[in-house]
């Protein structure tokens, strides 16, 4: 306690007692309890902790068992900095975003909306302090608050966070989701139903957005799964040949897939291409305008138009129809299909 800072930067005071224990004094009075001692020729030092938080009684203590752990084969202070260099949940999810999700067909923003309400408070925690209880735990507060569907996708992403840091060489530990049990989910059956159609049509002919309306008739006709059908691409679309090839950078499995195209939907085609030469003759591009190459081309960092779900929650609502998704246009269109014998 009567130990004061000096001028120097850092003044150093030696136990007499205790084996390379000292007390390290800043220029600003902060004391710090440290351990140094020679490891195979290299000077190891670990930090303590701080006076008057830890006594000198307890210092010479941990002392005492760096001393002995390093008898025993095991290097506190390597295995402190070791610790530290480990990498954090957040910089791994960083890391997981730019070598591997932006590659797979799922976008790069879904995962990131998916990590943010799930893990966002475990972002500064390094990967070996997250236990497979904490993970369990937090699976069945999803579950409960969101449900099993949004709980099992949670699930899915951490324990491929843990995978790709073990294939990266980022981390040796136990996955914390090993042994974590999935939630059952019932598969999804709702398609447009006979008594529905009427309804449905009539509240999208009355739309006053023709993206939405072009966008909910290209899903019902093609089939195509929504993300798709959004960020629809000229370049992918030959009209002359009446052909849509999705690329397989897109494609669920990974495989590009040529889907032919109709009457009905060359129409809408067509027009949204004539629409949009037409606007760009009027005026020059503005830079939010420079993704014109997507059929349904927006002004966020996307370049096209996200789910409208305003828009389709809109439609539902004047139609008179409840828990139908947009998904469920593709089990629609799925469903007539096999009824007319396709």
């Amino acid at each position: 306690e009567d130990v004061q800072p000096t001028d120097s930067e850092k003044a150093q005071y030696w136990d007499s007692k205790s084996r390379g224990l000292y007390l390290q004094v800043s220029k600003a009075g902060v004391k710090s309890f440290f351990v140094r001692r020679k490891v195979h020729g290299h000077s190891e030092r670990l930090f303590l902790g701080r006076f008057p938080e830890l006594t000198v009684e307890q210092a010479r203590s941990k002392a005492a068992d760096f001393h002995a752990s390093l008898a025993q084969g095991k290097n506190l202070a390597q295995a402190r900095r070791a610790e530290f260099a480990e990498l954090t949940l957040g910089e791994l999810f960083s890391e997981y975003v730019e070598r591997h999700a932006k590659k797979s067909r799922k976008t790069a923003d879904e995962i990131q909306k998916n990590f943010e309400r799930s893990f966002s408070h475990w972002k500064k925690r390094r990967l070996s302090s997250i236990s497979n209880e904490e993970t369990e735990q937090i699976h069945r507060n999803i579950g409960n608050e969101r449900g099993p569907y949004a709980a099992n996708r949670a699930l899915e992403l951490l324990r491929a966070l843990y995978n790709k840091a073990a294939e990266w060489k980022h981390f040796r530990g136990d996955n914390p989701t090993d042994s974590v049990t999935m939630y059952p989910e019932q598969s999804r059956v709702r398609i447009l139903q006979a008594d529905e159609f009427e309804r449905f049509f009539a509240a999208l002919n009355e739309e006053t957005d023709q993206d939405i309306k072009d966008f909910v008739m290209l899903s019902l006709l093609t089939g195509a799964r929504k993300t798709n059908v959004l960020s629809m691409s000229w370049a992918d679309i030959d009209l002359r040949a009446a052909i849509w090839t999705i690329p397989g950078e897109q494609a669920k499995n990974s495989q590009a897939h040529t889907i032919p195209l109709t009457d009905d939907e060359m129409q809408i085609l067509k027009r949204r291409r004539k629409d949009q030469e037409k606007e760009r003759m009027k005026k020059p591009l503005t830079p939010e305008k420079t993704h014109n190459h997507f059929v349904f081309y927006g002004t966020g960092k996307t370049g096209h138009l996200v789910e409208p779900k305003r828009a389709w929650n809109s439609l539902l609502k004047r139609a008179q129809i409840e828990n139908l998704h947009l998904h469920d246009l593709r089990r629609s269109m799925a469903s007539w299909m096999a009824n007319s014998g396709a």
